[in-house]
């Protein structure tokens, strides 16, 4: 449907460009269609980028629930899910947070989702505790705050130029579940570190 098709066209626009410097007129020009197609289906750019974040969230939030069901164990589950969120650009892109202050509507929902994500945190550690893939005692409610934080990636420095973002990020994450996981947990996470791509992209 052409409604949706310029939705997910802009929103990629904004998540490897940042939103500021994307116009109505690159998004048609994208798309090979008139600027007056875009404005009978979306009021503003805002509208646009509103609809974006509630599409793409709810993608994410439905691929997090079927790697929930389908993983042996939570570890197993965040690593995959994170494997396909790193892939996106906005998850690393300084200029699409820096511009998303520009958009009050847009902050807003932002601002939701990332309640919810934090309650989704908190539900994965209390299942991986339970499953004694995760430390019992470590205070999740600082570890949901920390991850929280980290969901808002941003580009790394020159440092790191000789690895790609993936390879960073999955690194970060790596040594983060680490640090709660109990010696179970670790063989997991050691098991998936050899046998999956996501350390070796």
């Amino acid at each position: 449907m052409i409604k949706d098709q310029i939705m997910i066209t802009a929103y990629d626009l904004f998540a490897q460009n940042g939103i500021k410097s994307v116009s109505m007129d690159d998004i048609a020009r994208s798309m090979g269609i008139s600027k007056r197609t875009i404005y009978e289906f979306y009021t503003d750019k805002e509208d646009l980028l509103c609809r974006g974040i509630v599409y793409t969230y709810n993608r994410f939030k439905k691929l997090l629930s079927t790697y929930e069901l389908e993983s042996e164990t939570v570890i197993e589950a965040i690593l995959g899910f994170y494997h396909e969120l790193i892939k996106h650009p906005k998850c690393y892109n300084k200029k699409f947070y820096a511009d998303l202050k520009r958009y009050p509507r847009a902050m807003e929902i932002e601002s939701l989702y990332k309640s919810e994500f934090s309650e989704t945190c908190r539900r994965l550690f209390d299942r991986g505790v339970k499953e004694g893939v995760f430390l019992s005692e470590i205070n999740f409610e600082l570890v949901t705050l920390i991850a929280n934080k980290h969901i808002n990636m941003l580009e790394p420095s020159k440092a790191f130029s000789s690895h790609s973002l993936v390879e960073i990020y999955s690194t970060v994450v790596y040594l983060f579940l680490r640090g709660i996981s109990t010696d179970k947990g670790q063989e997991i996470i050691r098991h998936y570190a050899l046998t999956s791509k996501v350390f070796h992209s």
